[in-house]
Parts: structure tokens; C-alpha cells; sequence
């Protein structure tokens, strides 16, 4: 199976209030290098695949139609720019893999493209970028862009990607650095291509300003679950995000994301469904019904509103209880209502419900549909259900407390999966870049069947 752990270069990733846990080390850590060099070797020495860092751009100003709560409550502010990590992490490892995201609503794909040729370079071909379309409005107050609706943000991020993928892959041959001294000659300027691309909403002549980085397009990362988001992950991504209900009815989810993927001409095995979820572990039965009382006791409820309301882009303060969330829909974070439906398809979800599930603490259970909860053997069994009823090829855990889970992870839990064989041991040789990770030795460029030989080779 495959394994990324998901963060946040903030106090509290994910779950808000975990900050607070006696002895958990992200509300300063977070902050500092040593703290992530640390993490990084960390997760290197247990063989995960890769280190994901979630971002966003803008903050969380929906709830209550202000940024108070979200800045009291640690909702992904304050924060720094994950990106800048990715080069002194990789100097600390030779392994592991980095996924950042980046979004294609607020910066110009030339920059992006750059960007990611000079990552890829750094870490050695270690690096995948999480494509999001962001959502928050409070983005386009701080100058970062106009607001889009959410269709019209894929719309975008398709020719974006296009444009990115064109400068990665077709603006340089492969021989076009020459490094000929006697010449005077560093790069044969006839090797290196405009790209011309004129669009819908970009118009970039090229050239690439980068040479030819290991990977050249590094690994695509995505994680929307809107139609529509499913549709671009199908067209463009590698490694798809899910957050599905439990294993026997995420299964349908999995093998539509296979479907489309076939549509597009695309392996449908080449689309690699790692389900998101929770993960909090303790050495026994005792331990980690003490990590299920602390969470419950230090859950932030205002924090959690804060962050839901941002992303659904629906101030739930503004409504009454009994208002049908379906009517009051928004062109934010689709996911969410997708969610919904599927957790309960036959229910007509309310304010007040919604309310109710984001704010109010839910203890975790062995035997809860999403979250990963117990022993080390209990959640074990748990992700082997998964693996086999839904299909999925792994796993973004996402660890609770925010230090002490990454402990958790990598002491209690993947030592169990190594022990039945569901995990590697030791990372393989011969898989040197991030892509070989995911599809085997040999695998570092990105599969696209409808342009194939679109790699100029001189």
C-alpha cells in the first residue's frame, strides 16, 4: 500500500484545538526548520512514501462574517509558506517524497512552472504538487485574484495544467543542454522551444526557463470530489485524495474515478485512490481510549465552524436551524455537500445538522466508517478492509494529535503493517524518483496516452 502523511505548516493541521495536547510540539514546531528536518527523517526511517502539505490562500473570514474566530482558534493562521521547506527537508533525506500544493487560481502557470522544475531539482525528482482551486474569497480582499465560481475555477485549472505541462514537458529537448566549452555554448538554443499557448484565460509564449528537471512534471496530486472535480482528477492527476464514507460504499466512488480515467484514454491503475482520514493509535486498548478523552476534551468547536463555514463558503450563523443546507448552496468547496450524500443519501441535511456534526466533538470508535481508531492491530484490520472492499492503494493518514500522531504512526502503526506484510520494509533502490514510488523503476515522467511523444527529443 502507499502511505503519505498530511500536515499543515500551522499550529494545529486538521483538527482544531490538538494544539493544546500536553507535550504535542506543532504550535511552536511548526515554525521551525529543526522541527521539520526532524519529521522528515522521522518519516523516512519508517519508509512513507511521501510528506503532504495542505495549504490555503486567504483566511477564514465566512463564520460569523469574521477572521476572529479562525485567527483565536489556530484555523490554518497563523502559517507559513510549506513550498519554502521542501529543499532542506530533501538535504536531510534521500527518500522520501514531498507533495505541496499550490493553486491555480492565484498564480501565473509560468511561475508555477518554475517553481516546480526548481523543486524537482533540489529534492532529485522527489517532489508532487497538489493541484487546488481555491475557494476562499478572502483571497481575492488580500489582491491574490478575483473570485471564481466553482466550475469556472476548473475550467481554469485545465488550461492551467496544460500550460504548465507544456513548459515541463515540450519546451526543452532532452539533449538541448550541451555544456560545450570550446563553443562558448551552454544550451543549443534550437533544442529549446516557445510554447505559444494562447487561451481562454492564459496567453504564454515560453520558453521554459528551467532545463529538464528529473521528473519534469512532478507527480499530480488532487483531492476534489465534486463532479466536476472527479472529471479534472481523471483527465490530469496521478494520485486522487478521496474522502469516502466507509469501504463498502466508497467502493462505487473508486471504480467511477477508474472509469473516467479510462474515458480519457488513461490506465485506469495509473490513477492511484488514497483515502483520507484520521488516524489516532495507542500502544493498547487503555492508551487509546486516553487519546479518544483528550481529543474530545480539547476539541475547538468555534474552530471547527470556522473552518467548515470557509469551506463551504456558507456563514451556518446566518440561518435558522431548520434551513435545508441543499437551498442555500454555494460556489465554494463542493466536497462537502458531496460528503453529505453520501453519508447519508436518503437525508435531507439542515443547518442546524450540519452545526451539530461539525462543532460537536465525535469520539472515536473501532468501529467508526472513516476514522482510523485504536490498536495498532485494530486499525491494521481496519486498512486491510479498505485495500480489499473499496479498492483504494492506500492512504493520506492524517495523524491526531499533530506530533504525537506522527509518532504513533511511525512507532505503533506501520510496524504492524510491515508485520503482515501489507508495507514496505525498506524503500527500494531502484526507485529514485517520486513517480517510481507510485508506478515501479523506470516510471519518471508522467504516462499521458494523448500526447505521447510529445517530449521533444531533438
Amino acid at each position: 500500500m502507499h502511505l503519505n502523511v498530511f500536515t499543515q505548516c500551522s499550529p494545529a493541521p486538521q483538527f482544531k484545538g490538538m494544539w493544546r495536547v500536553p507535550g504535542d510540539r506543532t504550535a511552536t514546531g511548526y515554525r521551525s526548520l529543526e522541527y521539520w528536518t526532524a519529521r522528515a527523517r522521522q518519516l523516512e526511517a519508517a519508509c512513507v512514501d511521501a510528506l503532504f502539505f495542505a495549504d490555503i490562500h486567504g483566511v477564514y473570514d465566512v463564520y460569523r462574517g469574521s477572521w476572529a474566530p479562525a485567527v483565536r482558534h489556530a484555523v490554518q493562521i497563523p502559517s507559513i509558506d510549506p513550498a519554502l521547506l521542501l529543499p532542506a527537508l530533501a538535504a536531510t533525506t534521500r527518500h522520501l517524497g514531498f507533495a505541496v500544493t499550490y493553486s491555480t487560481t492565484y498564480h501565473p502557470p509560468f511561475e508555477c512552472a518554475r517553481l516546480f522544475s526548481s523543486l524537482d531539482h533540489l529534492t532529485g525528482g522527489r517532489v508532487g504538487w497538489n493541484i487546488v482551486t481555491s475557494y476562499l474569497r478572502s483571497a481575492t480582499a488580500n489582491g491574490l485574484g478575483d473570485y471564481l465560481d466553482h466550475d469556472e475555477r476548473y475550467d481554469r485549472a485545465d488550461e492551467y495544467v496544460r500550460v504548465t505541462r507544456a513548459l515541463w514537458e515540450e519546451s526543452w529537448d532532452a539533449d538541448a543542454v550541451v555544456r560545450d566549452a570550446g563553443r562558448d555554448t551552454f544550451t543549443d538554443p534550437t533544442r529549446v522551444h516557445e510554447i505559444d499557448h494562447h487561451g481562454r484565460w492564459f496567453s504564454v509564449r515560453g520558453p521554459h526557463q528551467c532545463e529538464p528537471s528529473p521528473q519534469r512534471t512532478p507527480v499530480l496530486y488532487q483531492a476534489g470530489s465534486s463532479p466536476r472535480g472527479i472529471e479534472f482528477a481523471a483527465r490530469h492527476a496521478e494520485v486522487v485524495f478521496l474522502t469516502l464514507a466507509d469501504p463498502t460504499t466508497g467502493a462505487e466512488p473508486v471504480a467511477d474515478l477508474r472509469a473516467t480515467a479510462a474515458r480519457h484514454g488513461r490506465d485506469p491503475r495509473a490513477v492511484k485512490a488514497l483515502q483520507g482520514t484520521m488516524v489516532m493509535v495507542g500502544r493498547d486498548r487503555a492508551e487509546a481510549k486516553a487519546r479518544a478523552e483528550a481529543y474530545n476534551t480539547l476539541w475547538s468547536s468555534e474552530g471547527q465552524l470556522a473552518k467548515w463555514c470557509g469551506w463551504m463558503d456558507i456563514d451556518l450563523s446566518a440561518f435558522p436551524d431548520d434551513t435545508p443546507v441543499d437551498e442555500i448552496r454555494s460556489q465554494a468547496s463542493h466536497s462537502f455537500l458531496g460528503f453529505l450524500r453520501r453519508l447519508t443519501p436518503d437525508r435531507t441535511w439542515t443547518v442546524g445538522d450540519v452545526k451539530y456534526l461539525v462543532s460537536r466533538p465525535r469520539r472515536p470508535r473501532v468501529d467508526a466508517p472513516v476514522t482510523l481508531f485504536g490498536t495498532p492491530e485494530q486499525v491494521a484490520d481496519r486498512m486491510e478492509q479498505w485495500l480489499e472492499v473499496a479498492d483504494v492503494d492506500g492512504f493520506n493518514l492524517i495523524p491526531c494529535p499533530p506530533s504525537g500522531g506522527v509518532d504513533d504512526i511511525c512507532d505503533l502503526l506501520i510496524p504492524e503493517l510491515q508485520r503482515r506484510g501489507l508495507f514496505r520494509t525498506a524503500y527500494d533502490p531502484l526507485e529514485s524518483t517520486l513517480r517510481e514510488r507510485y508506478f515501479g523503476p523506470g516510471n519518471r515522467t508522467y504516462s499521458d496516452p494523448a500526447r505521447a511523444g510529445a517530449i521533444r527529443e531533438g
